[in-house]
Protein backbone atom coordinates (compact mmCIF):
# COMPACT_ATOMS: atom_id res chain seq x y z
CA UNK A 1 0.00 0.00 0.00
CA UNK A 2 2.59 2.42 0.93
CA UNK A 3 4.53 1.67 -2.39
CA UNK A 4 1.67 2.49 -4.53
CA UNK A 5 1.07 5.62 -2.80
CA UNK A 6 4.65 6.40 -3.79
CA UNK A 7 4.33 5.31 -7.48
CA UNK A 8 0.80 7.56 -7.39
CA UNK A 9 2.20 10.59 -6.06
CA UNK A 10 5.35 10.10 -8.39
CA UNK A 11 2.63 9.49 -11.68
CA UNK A 12 1.00 13.06 -10.33
CA UNK A 13 4.42 15.03 -10.48
CA UNK A 14 4.96 13.64 -13.78
CA UNK A 15 8.25 12.15 -12.20
CA UNK A 16 10.36 9.24 -12.83
CA UNK A 17 11.65 6.29 -10.91
CA UNK A 18 15.35 7.29 -12.52
CA UNK A 19 14.05 10.83 -11.54
CA UNK A 20 12.99 10.68 -7.73
CA UNK A 21 16.47 7.69 -6.71
CA UNK A 22 18.64 10.82 -8.26
CA UNK A 23 17.07 13.01 -6.52
CA UNK A 24 17.50 11.41 -2.79
CA UNK A 25 20.60 8.91 -3.80
CA UNK A 26 19.64 5.83 -4.14
CA UNK A 27 18.92 3.29 -7.44
CA UNK A 28 16.14 3.27 -9.51
CA UNK A 29 16.12 -0.79 -8.52
CA UNK A 30 15.41 0.27 -4.81
CA UNK A 31 12.91 2.74 -6.00
CA UNK A 32 10.96 -0.19 -8.04
CA UNK A 33 11.40 -2.55 -5.08
CA UNK A 34 9.51 0.35 -2.89
CA UNK A 35 6.96 0.72 -5.16
CA UNK A 36 5.90 -2.70 -5.74
CA UNK A 37 5.67 -3.27 -1.68
CA UNK A 38 9.22 -5.66 -2.12
CA UNK A 39 10.95 -3.94 0.47
CA UNK A 40 9.69 -1.42 2.91
CA UNK A 41 11.85 2.18 3.70
CA UNK A 42 13.32 3.45 6.33
CA UNK A 43 12.12 6.24 8.19
CA UNK A 44 15.08 8.26 6.71
CA UNK A 45 15.10 7.18 2.66
CA UNK A 46 11.05 7.71 3.41
CA UNK A 47 11.53 11.44 4.68
CA UNK A 48 13.79 12.22 1.76
CA UNK A 49 11.23 11.12 -0.46
CA UNK A 50 8.41 12.96 1.11
CA UNK A 51 10.99 16.13 0.35
CA UNK A 52 11.47 15.02 -3.31
CA UNK A 53 8.01 14.55 -4.14
CA UNK A 54 6.93 17.92 -2.00
CA UNK A 55 4.66 15.67 -0.55
CA UNK A 56 3.80 15.52 3.66
CA UNK A 57 4.94 12.18 4.82
CA UNK A 58 1.23 11.52 5.69
CA UNK A 59 0.18 11.85 2.37
CA UNK A 60 1.37 8.08 1.61
CA UNK A 61 -0.53 6.57 3.81
CA UNK A 62 -4.66 6.27 2.91
CA UNK A 63 -6.80 8.95 3.35
CA UNK A 64 -10.11 8.44 4.96
CA UNK A 65 -12.98 10.09 2.64
CA UNK A 66 -13.74 13.44 2.59
CA UNK A 67 -16.43 13.56 4.59
CA UNK A 68 -15.00 11.33 7.83
CA UNK A 69 -13.61 13.04 10.23
CA UNK A 70 -14.87 10.40 13.12
CA UNK A 71 -11.93 8.02 13.34
CA UNK A 72 -12.58 4.75 14.84
CA UNK A 73 -9.50 3.51 16.33
CA UNK A 74 -9.22 0.54 15.00
CA UNK A 75 -9.40 2.18 11.50
CA UNK A 76 -6.46 4.68 12.35
CA UNK A 77 -3.82 5.14 9.84
CA UNK A 78 -0.61 3.58 11.31
CA UNK A 79 3.27 3.87 9.51
CA UNK A 80 5.69 1.29 11.31
CA UNK A 81 9.32 1.91 11.12
CA UNK A 82 11.07 -1.48 12.45
CA UNK A 83 14.54 0.09 11.29
CA UNK A 84 13.91 2.88 14.17
CA UNK A 85 11.33 1.30 16.31
CA UNK A 86 8.90 3.92 16.09
CA UNK A 87 5.41 3.98 14.91
CA UNK A 88 2.95 6.54 13.95
CA UNK A 89 -0.68 6.18 14.37
CA UNK A 90 -2.84 9.11 12.79
CA UNK A 91 -5.37 10.93 15.13
CA UNK A 92 -6.93 13.44 12.86
CA UNK A 93 -8.02 13.16 9.31
CA UNK A 94 -5.03 12.96 6.65
CA UNK A 95 -4.53 16.13 4.25
CA UNK A 96 -3.82 14.03 0.50
CA UNK A 97 -3.22 16.98 -1.42
CA UNK A 98 -6.70 19.19 -2.30
CA UNK A 99 -8.93 16.70 -0.30
CA UNK A 100 -9.03 17.91 3.01
CA UNK A 101 -6.93 21.03 4.64
CA UNK A 102 -6.83 20.35 8.57
CA UNK A 103 -5.54 23.48 10.67
CA UNK A 104 -3.69 20.29 13.08
CA UNK A 105 -2.55 17.31 12.85
CA UNK A 106 -1.72 14.68 15.43
CA UNK A 107 0.15 11.79 15.72
CA UNK A 108 0.37 9.06 18.32
CA UNK A 109 3.51 8.13 18.64
CA UNK A 110 4.93 5.11 19.99
CA UNK A 111 8.68 4.19 20.62
CA UNK A 112 10.06 0.83 21.82
CA UNK A 113 12.21 0.09 24.06
CA UNK A 114 16.24 2.06 23.84
CA UNK A 115 15.48 3.30 20.38
CA UNK A 116 15.74 6.43 18.40
CA UNK A 117 12.79 8.00 15.97
CA UNK A 118 14.75 8.58 13.36
CA UNK A 119 18.24 7.64 12.01
CA UNK A 120 19.79 11.01 12.25
CA UNK A 121 18.09 15.03 12.69
CA UNK A 122 14.80 15.61 11.26
CA UNK A 123 13.09 19.18 10.38
CA UNK A 124 9.79 20.07 9.00
CA UNK A 125 8.07 23.02 7.98
CA UNK A 126 5.50 22.98 10.97
CA UNK A 127 5.70 24.01 14.59
CA UNK A 128 5.18 21.20 16.77
CA UNK A 129 4.12 20.56 20.45
CA UNK A 130 5.43 17.13 21.91
CA UNK A 131 4.00 15.49 24.50
CA UNK A 132 4.82 12.47 26.52
CA UNK A 133 1.80 10.25 27.82
CA UNK A 134 3.26 7.42 29.10
CA UNK A 135 7.17 6.60 29.46
CA UNK A 136 10.19 9.25 29.26
CA UNK A 137 11.58 10.72 25.76
CA UNK A 138 14.45 12.60 25.22
CA UNK A 139 14.08 15.43 22.58
CA UNK A 140 17.29 16.00 21.05
CA UNK A 141 18.29 19.13 19.24
CA UNK A 142 22.05 20.02 17.70
CA UNK A 143 23.36 22.12 20.96
CA UNK A 144 20.59 20.62 23.50
CA UNK A 145 18.90 17.73 25.14
CA UNK A 146 15.29 17.73 26.75
CA UNK A 147 14.24 14.78 28.68
CA UNK A 148 10.16 14.46 28.84
CA UNK A 149 8.93 11.97 31.39
CA UNK A 150 5.10 11.66 31.42
CA UNK A 151 3.30 14.80 31.46
CA UNK A 152 6.26 17.04 30.14
CA UNK A 153 5.54 18.50 27.19
CA UNK A 154 8.03 20.59 24.56
CA UNK A 155 6.97 22.94 21.26
CA UNK A 156 9.35 23.98 18.98
CA UNK A 157 8.91 25.82 15.27
CA UNK A 158 9.00 24.60 12.03
CA UNK A 159 12.77 23.65 10.37
CA UNK A 160 14.32 22.82 13.95
CA UNK A 161 16.35 19.76 13.34
CA UNK A 162 15.71 17.44 16.12
CA UNK A 163 15.20 13.17 17.36
CA UNK A 164 13.46 11.30 19.57
CA UNK A 165 14.95 8.82 21.76
CA UNK A 166 13.65 6.19 23.97
CA UNK A 167 16.27 5.70 26.75
CA UNK A 168 14.35 3.53 28.91
CA UNK A 169 13.70 -0.47 28.88
CA UNK A 170 9.54 0.26 28.48
CA UNK A 171 7.97 1.45 25.42
CA UNK A 172 7.34 5.19 25.68
CA UNK A 173 3.99 7.26 23.81
CA UNK A 174 3.86 10.75 23.20
CA UNK A 175 1.46 12.96 20.84
CA UNK A 176 2.62 15.21 18.38
CA UNK A 177 0.52 18.07 17.62
CA UNK A 178 1.39 20.13 14.83
CA UNK A 179 0.30 22.82 12.57
CA UNK A 180 0.45 21.50 8.91
CA UNK A 181 2.29 22.64 5.76
CA UNK A 182 0.82 24.67 3.51
CA UNK A 183 1.61 22.56 -0.11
Amino acid sequence: MLGEKIREIRKEKNMTIKDLADKIGVTSGYISQIERNITEPSLTILRKISAALDVPIYGFVSEPSVDTFFIPANARQKLNFTDCGIQYEFLTPLARLNKISPKVEVIHVTMEPQSWGSTEMTQHLADECFYVTKGTIEVHFPSKKYVLNEGDSIYFIENIPHRLYNPTNEKANGLSIMSPAIY
